[in-house]
């Protein structure tokens, strides 16, 4: 269960990235302001993974991460 969670924060956590990226670039700032608060809070579990010692929970959370960053850069950034 652990393991999955881990994934999907790590997905979210480089959607929210990209996301921000985004709206940084196209002068948005709300949008920025609250996709940051969401990176923040999405950052906190791979903090309490690492001092947990998860370590395959935390290779999860990479391989979320590399998933959510080519998801997002292939079909929802625009």
């Amino acid at each position: 269960m652990i393991i999955l969670l881990a994934f999907i924060s790590g997905f979210l956590l480089d959607v929210a990235w990209a996301k921000t990226v985004a709206a940084v670039s196209r002068q948005q700032p709300f949008t920025a302001a609250n996709m940051s608060v969401l990176l923040y809070l999405l950052t906190v579990v791979s903090t309490v993974l690492i001092v947990e010692q998860q370590f395959l929970a935390c290779a999860a959370y990479m391989a979320g991460n590399w998933t959510g960053t080519f998801s997002t850069v292939k079909w929802w950034v625009k």
